[in-house]
């Protein structure tokens, strides 16, 4: 894995050589008041990409779903909302548990506190929501290629279709939003699905992060040592290990660029040298980067959501796109992160 670079002196379109993953990206508009604007990086290195299984799930377990809406409302991200009581949904609720909301809930079997409490965070974890003309205009990418030296050819990696869009902006596993509407024609304005109704934007500046291996989970808090928001995440692998021990943030990027290294761990020696792809949610750091002090090393989005807390990582921290941004949006360049083993 290589490592971010700044260029000032350059403008965004121009490909900038560097050693770790991201982009050159302006700073987005409509940010929350909490937020820094980011920085224009370019980053380079290796990550894994695979396409995303095409397998439906059944759209059961409708507690479960409901109860990772309200921890998503309180800051703690259950990562895709998709009904599923996994061991990533366990850590969460274990945070869950000590906030004022959780303390009320015994676990994901109880629906009747659930829905007490939904009602008490903005109403039932989930809502009609009617596609809407710019839903559906564009621009997607259909075809999104494997190998990174074939992505590099492409004008943006962005969404396939406007179903997996809503599923990001949902908060969803793309898989459970389509069995939740099976009839539906996601490319149609004017048709109804049916989607979660998750919490707004965090509004609380974050003084420090933690990043457990064991957990595999990310941990932000204020500067009086209160959490503010916990994320389920990737974290590295026994061949490409994350960093140990403190480091700090030294930039962040939305929607960032990330340059191909052929000779990094993932999918070598494909080119003859670096090789610069385009932004976009489904590129191999996804929509968003926060570049460590330990070069070569970041906290970042995936295109992958559903396999963030399940799949390895090339060294970095993976979290979901969403969960990714938010975070890039609370924290200011300096702030902690120290890594637990």
């Amino acid at each position: 894995m290589l490592a971010p670079i700044f260029n000032r002196r350059f403008p965004v379109r121009q490909a900038l050589v560097a050693a770790c993953l991201c982009t050159m990206v302006l700073p987005a508009a409509g940010m929350p008041p909490t937020s820094d604007e980011f920085d224009r990086i370019t980053i380079g290195g290796s990550q894994l990409y695979r396409p995303a299984p095409a397998a439906p799930v059944q759209a059961d377990h409708r507690s479960v779903a409901a109860l990772q809406v309200l921890m998503d409302r309180v800051g703690i991200s259950p990562g895709v909302i998709d009904g599923g009581d996994t061991a990533r949904l366990h850590a969460a609720f274990a945070l869950f548990a000590r906030t004022e909301t959780g303390a009320t809930i015994a676990g994901p079997d109880d629906a009747a506190a659930i829905e007490a409490a939904l009602a008490e965070t903005g109403g039932p974890a989930f809502v009609d929501y009617a596609i809407t003309a710019a839903d559906v205009a564009g621009p997607f990418t259909p075809e999104i290629p494997t190998l990174y030296v074939q992505q590099a050819s492409l004008r943006e990696i962005g969404f396939r279709d406007p179903r997996e869009m809503l599923a990001e902006r949902f908060h969803m596993d793309e898989a459970y939003l389509a069995a939740l509407n099976p009839d539906a024609d996601f490319g149609r304005a004017g048709t109804i699905v049916r989607v979660a109704a998750p919490g707004r934007d965090l509004q609380r500046r974050v003084a420090r992060i933690e990043a457990d291996k064991a957990l595999l989970q990310v941990r932000a808090y204020d500067g009086s040592g209160d959490l503010v928001a916990a994320y389920p995440a990737s974290i590295g692998s026994a061949a490409t290990p994350s960093p140990t021990g403190t480091h700090t943030v030294r930039n962040k990027a939305q929607n960032p660029r990330y340059t191909y290294d052929p000779g990094g761990s993932a999918q070598p020696g494909l080119s003859d040298g670096l090789v610069l792809l385009p932004p976009g949610p489904n590129g191999p750091v996804g929509n968003a980067w926060i570049g460590l002090s330990k070069r070569t090393y970041g906290i970042h989005g995936t295109p992958e959501p559903h396999e963030i807390g399940v799949s390895e990582s090339v060294g970095c921290v993976r979290l979901t796109n969403w969960d990714a941004l938010e975070l890039a949006r609370l924290v200011r360049r300096g702030v902690p992160v120290t890594f637990i083993d």
